[in-house]
């Protein structure tokens, strides 16, 4: 479906060329959606009816839209995709104390529950980047996923994380005074480029340029306070994670979350896991064969989820 008047500025089209796909391609149909106390502008893509849903969390550099490429590849499968903006990204213009990996966790929650009482079918998580870890925390606390499907699973508490993300050495001893400078500052911001390495977002140096000159993912700038909840967030123990099927779909060329700091934490998980490296891939992976690679192993994931709810659906109309 085309929303008729696009409410997003045309930024996002400048990811369409990475993708192979014309800076004239229909855009999907965007929307608002109460959920709870929050209202998160999304996207969908894909059948309204469809068994399954597929929910897009992005991490510090993105937002929903820049990932229509993929979700609209996605949808081809035969699942809805859903592409939300967290609170300070994207479309979502919010107060400085939203913008927090906690909140982040809560409107999720609240997002899922509002999806599975209007349409109640298996959700599936899909995180990127450091929304990787965050769908990770929602999954472990949400009765409605079935699946969770990320591109790395670095735990931002650790130290090993710590030293990968934060741009320079001396931050990581910074760490402990964000959230008390958080509080004294409140609302100031600062581009998220100046704190962690969102030049290696890909290995193309031209797609890296545009995501750092987005002002609405990584040229965006956040609250001190969104930088200090990253590192201090409460972290499920993995060997308790048993809710659903886990796919670490990693890139294998990640130069900023190489997969060496995912799989510690990977290796720990309860769930029936698999791990796939998407060949030739930078930590936006858009090159040949791991792009392709990807949507095979998501194809692959959603499959049995989608058959089997794909029969109880049938079951729910068969009866009397």
């Amino acid at each position: 479906m085309i929303a008729p008047h696009d409410p997003y500025p045309p930024y996002w089209r400048a990811y369409l060329p990475f993708f192979g796909l014309p800076h004239a391609h229909p855009a999907p149909h965007a929307e608002t959606v109460r959920a709870g106390g929050w209202t998160l502008p999304l996207d969908r893509h894909g059948p309204a009816d469809a068994p399954v849903s597929v929910l897009l969390v992005h991490g510090a550099g993105g937002y929903g839209r820049l990932f229509a490429p993929l979700a609209q590849r996605l949808s081809r499968h035969g699942v809805e995709v859903i592409a939300p903006d967290l609170p300070g990204y994207g479309r979502h213009r919010a107060p400085w104390t939203q913008v927090d990996y906690g909140v982040w966790q809560q409107a999720l929650l609240a997002l899922i529950d509002t999806e599975y009482r209007a349409r109640p079918r298996p959700i599936v998580l899909l995180g990127a980047s450091i929304g990787g870890f965050l769908a990770y925390q929602v999954a472990a606390r949400s009765p409605h996923v079935r699946g969770l499907v990320v591109t790395t699973l670095a735990n931002p508490c650790d130290a090993a994380v710590q030293a990968a993300l934060v741009r320079y050495p001396w931050m990581r001893h910074s760490l402990p005074w964000l959230r008390p400078l958080a509080r004294i500052t409140r609302g100031l911001r600062v581009p998220v480029r100046w704190f962690t390495h969102m030049q290696h977002m890909s290995r193309d140096a031209a797609l890296s340029a545009v995501v750092c000159a987005d002002p609405m993912g990584g040229g965006n700038r956040v609250p001190v306070g969104l930088l200090a909840s990253l590192f201090d967030a409460d972290v499920p123990a993995p060997e308790a994670f048993d809710r659903c099927p886990v796919l670490l779909a990693h890139p294998a060329n990640d130069a900023w979350t190489p997969v060496a700091i995912s799989d510690p934490f990977f290796d720990r998980l309860a769930a029936p896991k698999r791990r796939v490296l998407l060949e030739g891939c930078g930590h936006f992976p858009i090159e040949s064969p791991g792009l392709a690679q990807l949507e095979t192993a998501l194809a692959d994931f959603l499959a049995p989820l989608r058959d089997s709810a794909s029969r109880a659906q049938v079951v729910d109309l068969q009866r009397p």
